[in-house]
Order: structure tokens, then sequence, then C-alpha cells
């Protein structure tokens, strides 16, 4: 027997059993994972990964629900929620360094004197970091000769030896220092040079905003 004549007969038992005229039954129909179709009050349990079709006792369609999501699908929509959250998180992050930028600001030269001013006292430190290097270098170099000496006569003395080897931690300190402050000096030019340029990015949308409310 064919699923069509199967479903004929399974309304004409419906129609038998409730006679009343007007009366309209709703019969649910859904197709499990194999392709068999199934239909009654509920909706069976094979089901239970489709969608529901429901119907009248005439077979017209009223209403369809959904199958559940599928675990693929749920971790998808979980993806989606997470990178919308960090996208609107961004967003926010993003307007307040605005705010900011403009209530600090009143002109873009103000912002290259502030720039200006933070290279110049980095580039201060450095130099004093450099003079002090080129002491200890000195003497280091000192140092090194005179281990040179003593080592000619067999042995290094242990004074020599750890003033040395503090002169040459003192070096490395201080050269590493020197480096440091490098780095913050681009690292400072490179954030000035963004600010900038959305700093004139924000005045040029007030400008065109002002010029459309006119």
């Amino acid at each position: 027997m064919t699923v069509k004549n199967s479903f004929c007969l399974f309304l004409l038992a419906l129609s038998l059993a409730w006679p009343t005229v007007g009366m309209s039954t709703k019969i649910k129909k859904c197709q499990d994972e194999t392709g068999k179709w199934h239909y009654g009050d509920t909706a069976a349990a094979e089901c239970s990964k489709s969608k529901v079709i429901e119907i009248t006792d005439r077979g017209i369609k009223t209403k369809v629900i959904a199958a559940p999501p599928t675990e693929a699908e749920l971790k998808e929509r979980e993806r989606r929620k997470e990178e919308l959250e960090k996208e609107r998180k961004l967003a926010e992050e993003r307007a307040r360094k605005d705010r900011i930028l403009l209530s600090t600001y009143g002109h873009e030269k103000d912002i290259l004197y502030v720039r200006d001013r933070k290279l110049a006292q980095i580039e201060a430190s450095i130099k004093a970091s450099e003079e002090t290097l080129k002491s200890l270098q000195a003497v280091q170099a000192r140092m090194e000769k005179q281990a040179a000496e003593e080592q000619k006569t067999g042995k290094i003395s242990r004074q020599t030896a750890k003033g040395l080897a503090q002169t040459k931690a003192q070096v490395a300190k201080h050269e590493a220092a020197v480096a440091a402050k490098r780095k913050e000096q681009e690292t400072l030019r490179k954030q000035y040079a963004a600010d900038l340029e959305r700093y004139r990015e924000l005045k040029n949308m007030q400008a065109q905003k002002a010029k459309k409310t006119r």
C-alpha cells in the first residue's frame, strides 16, 4: 500500500471517528530520517529531528514547525554570537577612544605638539643612559685590559673577575634600557600617526554632517 493510500485511509478513519459537522481536527505529520511519513495527534518520536506539518482532517496545511537545529547549526550560531559580541565590544571601544580624541585635542596641531614633547622626553632619557653607558664601557675596557695583564702572570684575581662581571652586567642593562626606549619612541610615533589620521577623519565627518544640516 502506498503512502498516499495510507494517508487517505487515515483521514477516512478520523472522519468516521469525529463526524461532527464543522469540527476541524488538527493532525500532525512528519517524515523521519528514513523518509517514512508519520501521522497523529502529536509529532511522532521518530520525527524528533524533522520539521512537523500541521494539517486539518481535509489535508489543508495550517502550520509548519521547523526542525530543531542540528549540532553543527548550534555550534555555528554560538560562533556567530561570539563574533557579533566581539564586534560590538570593538565598536564600543572605538567609539570611546573617538570621544576621548575629540575632547582632548582642539586642533591637529595639538596632537603634534604632545607627540613631539613626549618624544623629546624619551630622547633625553636615552641620552642620559647613553652617557652612563659610555662611562661603563670605558670601565669595562680598562678592566678587560687589567684581566688580560693578570692572565699573562697566570691567573685573574677574584676581585678583577668580579668587578668585570658586574661592569658587564651594568653595560648590558643600560644597552637594554636604550633599546627599550628606542622601541618606545617608535611605538609612540605610530600611535600618534594613527591618532592624527583618525582625528582628521572624525573632523571631516563632523564637517560633512554640519553641511547636511544647513
